[in-house]
């Protein structure tokens, strides 16, 4: 089935054209991209159901997608793929309320494991190894956990950012969200150190629309993000100028 993609040429250091391709899955949440894919987490308000697809960056079409539903939880949110695995939180749609880290295989996307956080989860960001950085709801909380799902840390985010989706790349870490409080409107990526989380600078992608309002990808020094849900939804890609 043909859901939600859009491409833009490589290699250039202004906004590239996107393409779009329509859908049904209504609320985009999740980017991640590789040479060849691009996986896609969104949530059907309409059908309280959790979506989540690999797409061929070549030809745009769908080859594999994935209802992630789980009673309650069918807020899937921002994703990380690491190694042979995707990682999603899958959550409420509600603050404090429960979710699941899932690790699906990043080709069929079926189910390898999960764990069970107490609270909601809607991005995250993973090194695939050895431990998965989860941000609750408008990301006033920042858990750490192993790949078992023993807590490691949590700490409160002092930081005027509501993170939608982040990405470990380079040894850094990009969050990318929309400000709350004073900051309310602004949208941009602040990037973090990995280890203590502080935020080392931060990036405004553009003016003309919020860029950061949902998902996130990086990959080789440019920056991919999908704010539009359906239907018509696109990928923009730009290098960071940090």
């Amino acid at each position: 089935m043909m859901r939600l993609v859009a491409a833009a040429l490589a290699g250039l250091t202004a906004w590239a054209q996107p393409r779009s391709i329509e859908h049904t899955h209504d609320h985009v949440q999740g980017l991640d991209v590789s040479d060849r894919w691009f996986w896609i987490s969104a949530v059907d308000r309409r059908t309280k159901t959790g979506w989540i697809w690999r797409v061929d960056r070549q030809t745009l079409r769908t080859v594999a997608e994935r209802n992630i539903t789980d009673g309650a939880r069918y807020h899937p949110g921002g994703l990380q793929a690491a190694g042979e695995s995707v990682w999603v939180p899958l959550a409420e749609y509600r603050a404090a309320s429960t979710a699941r880290i899932l690790e699906l295989d990043a080709m069929t996307l079926a189910e390898k494991s999960s764990f069970a956080v107490t609270d909601h989860v809607g991005a995250l960001a993973t090194d695939g190894k050895s431990w998965i950085l989860g941000a609750n709801w408008d990301a006033r909380k920042l858990y750490r956990w192993n790949l078992r799902g023993e807590a490691l840390s949590v700490a409160d985010n002092p930081q005027p950012l509501a993170i939608q989706d982040m990405k470990l790349a380079g040894g850094v870490i990009y969050a990318g969200g929309t400000g709350i409080g004073p900051e309310k409107g602004r949208c941009w990526v602040d990037q973090l150190d990995p280890a203590t989380l502080a935020v080392v600078r931060s990036w405004t992608p553009g003016a003309d629309r919020c860029y950061t309002n949902e998902g996130l990808g990086v990959l080789a020094g440019k920056f991919f993000f999908l704010p539009e849900d359906e239907p018509r939804s696109r990928v923009y890609v730009r290098e960071g100028r940090w």
